[in-house]
């Protein structure tokens, strides 16, 4: 039986490099953001329905319903999927995140972040359809 022989590389710089070749590279196409938040406890409901409306968008009436008007929020304006039935988890591109930020910021609410990387289907979604819900 011939002695088996192990051969090791303690090379480190050699070590990087062949990490490096090996490292999956994300495109910043592919670069997205999970985000879920929510509005702190006891926050008033007045303060919750402004927030709702200005994140997600409201139906107006007005003269007892006989004019009806989509009031856009922010996420009109953000390439977006959001989960549901969960409405408080969003996943957007890296590059829009600060904006969802800075606005769930002016309401003070919980927020936990993750990036994550977008699937092919994820970005078709963005690309085609800009504001799909799921």
């Amino acid at each position: 039986m011939k002695p088996l022989i192990i051969y090791t590389v303690i090379n480190l710089p050699y070590i990087m490099f062949l990490a490096s070749i090996f490292k999956e590279k994300t495109s910043d196409n592919e670069k997205g953001v999970m985000i879920a938040f929510r509005n702190k406890p006891k926050t008033p409901t007045k303060d919750i329905k402004r927030f709702c409306n200005r994140l997600y968008g409201y139906k107006d009436h007005s003269q007892k319903g006989k004019y009806l008007y989509q009031r856009k929020g922010l996420l009109d304006e953000i390439p977006h999927i959001l989960i549901n039935p969960i409405r408080s988890v969003v996943v957007i591109k890296k590059k829009d995140a600060e904006r969802l930020l800075n606005f769930l910021k002016e309401f003070d609410v919980e927020i936990y972040m993750k990036d994550v990387k977008l699937e092919k289907a994820d970005i078709e979604k963005f690309e085609n359809v800009s504001h799909e819900h799921y």
